[in-house]
């Protein structure tokens, strides 16, 4: 019988740290670095300029930093950034950004995505989030520190998941979800998905004071529990006067009625969003104001 030898494609100018695993019949491509305590099961494909950092798990067929599929990616460096102890599971993809979007996709710390999942180009995921099985985000989309989205969720270019927020299982995602909200429908063929009730687990997630948090439960309960005007009810509140995560919520809620179609991140269209500055080089960001349309 035929010995077979075990194959790890790493290219000699990657950087992996002596710490990292690579599992077999992996592919980790000239501009990538990982660092120490990751671990890459077997066939996981990692390319582009991407940067994944320290104690990260990632299944097997995962494949993280090819190119986006936006036909107006020029070919440039863009990057995809992974923080600390994520975990991926099987077949997750996660492209790198495009010129028009800002040059980065973002991945941060102690995020769960579960099989099959799919980053799209010039997404932000913050902290602490779970994404379930088969969730897709399309380019440009927001996830906040600690939202759920569960299994089989889509969401729209240019949508934002608020903080501590979860949308329920199969739920196309077409605007904004505010933080703190239980965003599903119970009969998608006939009622459109919307905020029903308040994500209570999101909120012990939070670890909020109790006058914060019973501020912040009052404020759920006047905008959501009836369809009367959204504005009008934000600007009686801030009238009265809200505070800490209240005040955050009408924020985000205000700046999504000015958005396009409830997507406040539709006003970045064609141009880099205000997350990308912080995570280029000073080199990359030259580059990125000096093509700013």
């Amino acid at each position: 019988m035929t010995e077979l030898e075990v194959v790890r494609e790493i290219d000699p100018s990657a950087s992996v740290a002596a710490e990292a695993i690579v599992g077999e019949f992996c592919v980790v491509g000239p501009n990538v670095t990982i660092g120490p305590g990751t671990v890459l099961h077997r066939r996981v494909t990692v390319t582009g300029r991407t940067t994944i950092g320290s104690g990260n798990i990632v299944e097997e067929g995962c494949v993280l930093g090819a190119i986006p599929q936006d036909l107006k990616y020029a070919g440039s460096p863009t990057l995809l950034i992974v923080g600390h102890r994520n975990r991926f599971g099987p077949r997750v993809t996660a492209h790198i950004g495009t010129e028009a979007g800002g040059y980065v996709t973002r991945i941060g710390n102690d995020n769960s995505l579960d099989a099959g999942c799919h980053v799209a180009h010039d997404c932000y995921i913050d902290d602490r989030t779970t994404l379930g099985r088969n969730v897709l985000l399309a380019g440009h989309v927001l996830v906040q520190t600690g939202a759920v989205m569960e299994d089989l969720v889509g969401a729209h270019h240019f949508t934002t998941i608020g903080r501590f927020a979860r949308v329920g299982p199969r739920t196309p995602v077409r605007r904004d979800v505010p933080p703190f909200t239980f965003f599903y429908s119970e009969d998608l063929e006939r009622v459109p998905p919307a905020v029903r009730d308040v994500h209570y687990e999101g909120i012990k997630e939070a670890r909020l004071s109790p006058s914060e948090e019973a501020e912040l439960l009052r404020v759920l309960a006047e905008l959501f529990d009836d369809e009367s005007a959204l504005q009008t009810k934000i600007e009686q509140l801030e009238k009265m006067g809200v505070e800490g995560e209240a005040a955050a919520l009408c924020e985000f809620c205000q700046r999504s009625l000015r958005g396009v179609y409830g997507r406040y991140r539709e006003l970045f269209r064609g141009q880099a969003p205000p997350e990308a500055a912080q995570y280029l080089p000073p080199e990359q960001q030259a580059i990125l104001w000096r093509t700013r349309p």
